[in-house]
Formats: structure tokens, sequence, C-alpha cells
């Protein structure tokens, strides 16, 4: 009888528990109506990846009903992934000449300058964008910065630093400050090869209370209407502080017109670094129609909190 008592008990606490993970990963999808609902949206595969385990448990227990309603809710929160897989993304052409294009958060407070220079030094990219360097980090990398002799940076003591940083010729360029604090973002023109590549580096506010929630979300707003102002192939490189899977994120990539360079790919998350099970894809790359991606990595650790984004591209050849 007792036996039977905590079997029951078992089973009756793994259902709560898988009742109350069940509104908290469904809450998610009403992102739109508050800012701690769309900080939900954002472990999308956890969701789905203890949902799954939940109903392995319960099919093990033979206990199908709840197993199959688990395995009904891993599937729910594993759509938005999935999704964004698809479709698959098409072979890139050989015709064109592929540049590799960087994106590294260095994290202004504990981050290691040395391994960043050596990710730098061993990745050789065309183009690099740092985010959250300050004075002290432009000195501590000048030696892995010297074949970067066309930049534009904008460094500050806290964490909204930013500089680009170019092998190929800067034609323009001009820092372009938004909101409460004067976040800076970069726009430039390059000269890649023949042709003229906008590129863009932005970081927007982490939405850590109501207030940074609507102050990021005006950030990635008013990036959309810039970009959607610039001729000819553009690439984005920025902290977001969104993923994939978040209704402000979509609103960003539709308004925009741009497409995720890891669209079509495996999903690879890029924060927080040190910690595995709560990764999530914070850091992205993004591209115009005219730009094709032949490769998009993540990694190696730079010592920081953000993972490095690396991505091979090339460009359409002018009508």
């Amino acid at each position: 009888m007792i036996r039977l008592s905590m079997r029951l008990g078992f089973w009756g606490l793994l259902g709560a528990l898988g009742f109350v993970a069940a509104i908290i990963s469904l809450a998610g999808f009403l992102g739109e109506l508050a800012w701690w609902l769309e900080i939900l949206s954002h472990f999308r595969v956890q969701f789905a990846l203890c949902f799954l385990l939940l109903a392995m448990v319960f099919a093990a227990g033979r206990k199908p009903r709840p197993a199959a309603s688990a395995l009904a809710l891993a599937l729910v929160n594993a759509l938005p992934v999935l999704l964004f897989r698809l479709p698959p993304a098409p072979p890139p052409s050989n015709a064109s000449p592929v540049f590799r294009a960087m994106l590294i958060n260095v994290n202004s407070h504990s981050g290691n300058p040395a391994a960043v220079g050596a990710i730098i030094a061993s990745s050789r990219p065309d183009i690099l964008v740092l985010e959250e360097i300050s004075d002290r980090w432009l000195h501590a990398l000048a030696p892995a910065l010297e074949s970067y002799p066309h930049r534009k940076t904008a460094p500050r003591h806290d964490n909204f630093g930013i500089g680009l940083f170019s092998r190929h010729p800067i034609e323009s360029s001009r820092i372009v400050p938004f909101g409460m604090v004067d976040i800076p973002s970069v726009f430039a023109e390059c000269r890649i090869g023949l042709q003229r590549l906008a590129v863009v580096a932005t970081h927007p506010m982490p939405p850590g209370n109501a207030m940074l929630a609507a102050e990021r979300n005006r950030h990635l707003d008013w990036m959309a209407r810039e970009l959607t102002s610039l001729s000819g192939p553009v690439l984005l490189l920025g902290d977001l502080n969104t993923t994939p899977w978040s209704p402000v994120y979509r609103r960003f990539a539709l308004n925009s017109g741009l497409r995720n360079s890891a669209q079509g790919r495996s999903i690879r998350p890029t924060w927080p670094a040190p910690l595995p099970l709560l990764w999530i894809p914070l850091d992205h790359v993004m591209h115009s129609p005219g730009i094709a991606i032949h490769d998009h990595q993540v990694g190696p650790d730079a010592g920081s909190d953000h993972l490095p984004v690396r991505v091979d591209f090339s460009l359409a050849p002018s009508p």
C-alpha cells in the first residue's frame, strides 16, 4: 500500500511539474504582450528537450496519455526552431570570391584580450566587428588589429563600445547614436573586391526589465528602417539580444528584409558561453539577398560570455 502510494505520488508530482512547464513554455508564444513573456520565447530548444525527456519517462512507466501530451508539447516548442532551419540553405555559387566576416562580443568587464587576439589571428576575417570595446581593449588588441588599416570605432567604458575593422577600404562611415544612452551603431560602405558592401554593426540594450526591453525594441525598429534605406548588398553584424524564435526578432527580420546567415543551417547558440544548458543564439550576422552564405560557424571560446560568429560569404556579380 505504501509502495503504491509512493508510485502515485511520483507520477502525480511529475505530472504537476509537466503542467507547470507547459504553462510557462506556452506563455512564451504570447511574447508580444509583455517583456517577460518574450524572454520565455528564447528557450524553445530547452523546453522541447525537457518535454521529450518527460515523454520518455512517462512512456517507460506505461503512462501513454501523459507521454503523448509531453511529446505534443515537445513538438510545439520545437516547431519554431525547425522552421528556422527550413528551407535548407541553397548551395552558393563558386564563381565569386569568398570573404569572411566575424563578430566578437568581447565582454567589457571580464573578457580575455589574448584569446580574442588569437582568434582574430587564426580566423583572419576580412571584416571584423568587436562589441563591448573600450580604449583599454583597443590598446590590448593593437597587435592583432595591425592587419586592419581601415576602421571605425566608438569605444566606451560601459557595455556598448563598438568597432568595425576591415582589410578592405572603407569609402564612407559614420557613428549613429540611438536611445536614452546614445548607444552607437556603425554604418560603413566598404569596397570589397570590385563591389561596394554596406556593413552595419549594432548592439541593442539587453531586455532586463520592461524599460530596457522597450528600448531594445525601439532600437531594432529604428535599425530596420535604417537598413531599408541602404542600397546594394547589406551585411549586419550584432548582438541583437533576441533569438530567431522571438516575435521581436521576427518583426525585425520582416521589416529589415534581411536573412539570418544561420537560417537553413544547424542552430548554433552563442550565449551564455559558460552555461551550456541555457545556450541561446543572441549574436547574429544577417544579410540582404545580394549576398550568398558559404559557411556559418560559432566559436571558439574567446574568454567572453558570448561565442564569436564567423561567416564566409560572396557577393552576387554586379548587373
